[in-house]
C-alpha cells in the first residue's frame, strides 16, 4: 500500500487548573500510562492502515476504561447522584457524524455514537431513548454505578457542601477531565471523537459541547479535525471547534492561527476556560488552551514521534 499520507494522532484527557506541585508523582505516572495506552490503541489501527474513524473511537474507549479521566468509568456525579455520559464522533470524509447525550447504562459511548454514523434520520439521540437504541443494538450495557469510583463520591459529597446548585469544572480539583481524540489516517481522512462525564453536580438533562457536533467536535476533510474540552456552555456559545475549520476553510488561517484566534481570543473574551485538540488536512498538529494545563499526547508517523504533555514539556 502506498502512503499518501502519514497518518497522525493525538489526545486529549481535559484542560484546568493542573499545576507542578499538586499533582503527585504516583498520579503523574498513572496519567502518562493512560495516555500511552490510548495512543497505542489508536496507532495500531493507523499502522495498519485502518481508518481515522477507528483509530479515533479505540483512543477514546481506552480513556472511557480508565477511571482517570472524566468518562466513562469514573464519570463525576450528577445533581441528582448520577452519572450522565454523552460522546460524539464526525468522520471528515462524509461529515456524517453520531452524538448521544445523558446516557446512563451504555458502557461505552463514543461506540454507540459511532455506530449512528451510517442513520441519516439520526445523529444525536439522548437519555433512556439512548439506552434503549444501545441496547436493541447490542452494545455493551451496564449498570449506572458501574462508573462509580470513591474519588468521584467524594468530589460530588465535597462539591454538596460548597454549594447544592452550583457546577464544578472537574479539573479545579486536579483530577483528570473530559477525553477526545483526532487522528489523519493513510489515506488522508480525518476524523474525531471526544467523551465525557460533564461537570459535577450539574443538572440532570444538561447536555454539554460534547455531544454537540460544531461545538466540542468536528472533522473535515477539506481543513481539519478538532476535539474539545472546557466549560461546555462557552464551547457551545463559541461554536469552537467548527469555528476552527471555518476559520481556515473560509479565512484562509493555518490551523495554529486558527486555533489561537478561536481559544485565545474568542473563547477566552467570552469568559471561557479550556483547550482543544487538532489536525489539519496536511497532518500538522495542534494543542491551544487558556487554562494551566492540558492532559494531551500525539503520534506522528512522518516525525516517528510519540508523546505526552501536561505543561509545555513533554513528559518523559
Amino acid at each position: 500500500m502506498t502512503n499518501k499520507t502519514p497518518f497522525a494522532l493525538c489526545i486529549h484527557g481535559g484542560a484546568g487548573v493542573i499545576t507542578p506541585e499538586n499533582l503527585s508523582p504516583t498520579d503523574k505516572k498513572m496519567i502518562k500510562e493512560d495516555l500511552i495506552l490510548a495512543l497505542n490503541a489508536g496507532e495500531e489501527i493507523l499502522a495498519e492502515g485502518g481508518n481515522a474513524v477507528d483509530a479515533v473511537a479505540a483512543a477514546v474507549v481506552a480513556l472511557e476504561n480508565s477511571i482517570h479521566f472524566n468518562a466513562g468509568k469514573g464519570a463525576v456525579y450528577s445533581r441528582e447522584g448520577k452519572h450522565l455520559l454523552e460522546a460524539s464522533i464526525m468522520d471528515g470524509a462524509t461529515l456524517e457524524a453520531g452524538s448521544v447525550a445523558n446516557s446512563m447504562k451504555i458502557k461505552n459511548p463514543v461506540l454507540f455514537a459511532k455506530s449512528l454514523l451510517g442513520y441519516k434520520d439520526l445523529i444525536m439521540i439522548s437519555g433512556e431513548a439512548a439506552d434503549n437504541l444501545a441496547e436493541q443494538t447490542n452494545h455493551e450495557l451496564v449498570e449506572n454505578h458501574y462508573f462509580d469510583t470513591d474519588f468521584r463520591k467524594e468530589q460530588f459529597l465535597e462539591a454538596k457542601k460548597i454549594s447544592e446548585t452550583a457546577t464544578f469544572l472537574d479539573h479545579t480539583n486536579l483530577k483528570m477531565g473530559t477525553v477526545g481524540a483526532v487522528a489523519i489516517d493513510r489515506n488522508g481522512s480525518i476524523a474525531a471523537a471526544t467523551s465525557t462525564g460533564g461537570m459535577t453536580n450539574k443538572l440532570d438533562g444538561r447536555i454539554g459541547d460534547s455531544a454537540i457536533i460544531g461545538a466540542g467536535t468536528y472533522a473535515n476533510n477539506k481543513t481539519c479535525g478538532v476535539s474539545c474540552t472546557g466549560v461546555g456552555e462557552y464551547f457551545i456559545r463559541a461554536t469552537v471547534s467548527s469555528m476552527v475549520s471555518n476559520l481556515m476553510e473560509f479565512g484562509k488561517m493555518s490551523l495554529e492561527q486558527a486555533t489561537e484566534v478561536t481559544i485565545k481570543g474568542h473563547l477566552t473574551k467570552l469568559g471561557g476556560e479550556g483547550g482543544l485538540i487538532a489536525i489539519d488536512k496536511d497532518g500538522n498538529i495542534n494543542f491551544s488552551y487558556n487554562s494551566q494545563g492540558m492532559y494531551r499526547g500525539f503520534v506522528c508517523e512522518k516525525k516517528k514521534e510519540k508523546k505526552v504533555y501536561i505543561w509545555d514539556n513533554e513528559e518523559v
